[in-house]
């Protein structure tokens, strides 16, 4: 159940308020048995491997990973994804201002899965749907995480991403601003799982 997790609020504002100075920020928040009970529930999942290469010319991301977005609904990511959702509200009405009036749903799940040694993804934007705040939960493995200034990835900045841990990123809409802001993942060195929890504003998308 969602209640199960821990929620460290005055945490979570924290990491909220360096997303709204530097973009992105982190989190550790899951303990060692539940981020393993979290990848263990992710291995019966059905897995696709990404595009290779997406984008029009000069617009390029390259890709090396499996993901499945195919997630039952009584599957344990769906409580980490509540969890998650009820941890940040609480820790952005915390906050003054509120950078995220609008509220937050994560209604767009996503786990990816890395070999050690690919190339992860390279430096690219999120699609414009996506607004307010991406959250990406490590389960397993280790990798760099950067933001940057270009697709040539110009000027990294790197944030946290360890397993247990939540990387947060804006989107638009977070904290009165419209970037979406170039990221990439990058230097996996061991196997990698990891869950996206965004908010999705197609018609017809849960909320």
């Amino acid at each position: 159940m969602s209640n199960a997790f821990p929620r460290p609020v005055e945490a979570c504002a924290v990491a909220l308020q360096e997303v709204v100075h530097n973009g992105a920020g982190f989190l550790p928040w899951l303990d060692l048995r539940q981020t393993a009970a979290m990848a263990e529930a992710c291995a019966g999942l059905a897995y696709r491997a990404a595009r290779p290469l997406v984008g029009t010319a000069g617009r390029e991301v390259r890709q090396d990973f499996e993901l499945t977005m195919d997630i039952p609904q009584a599957h344990p990511l769906r409580d980490l994804a509540a969890a998650l959702t009820d941890l940040t509200l609480a820790a952005l009405a915390r906050m003054a201002p509120n950078p995220l009036p609008q509220g937050l749903v994560y209604n767009d799940l996503i786990v990816q899965r890395y070999a050690a040694g690919s190339a992860g993804i390279t430096p690219h934007r999120d699609h414009i749907r996506y607004v307010g705040l991406v959250a990406l939960v490590t389960l397993a493995g280790d990798a760099r995480f950067f933001l940057c200034d270009d697709r040539a990835g110009s000027n990294p900045r790197e944030f946290g991403m360890a397993p247990g841990g939540i990387t947060l990123m804006r989107a638009p809409g977070f904290a009165g601003r419209d970037e979406r802001p170039f990221h990439c993942v990058t230097e996996i060195r061991q196997p990698r799982l990891s869950l996206g929890l965004r908010h999705d504003t197609r018609p017809g998308q849960p909320t």
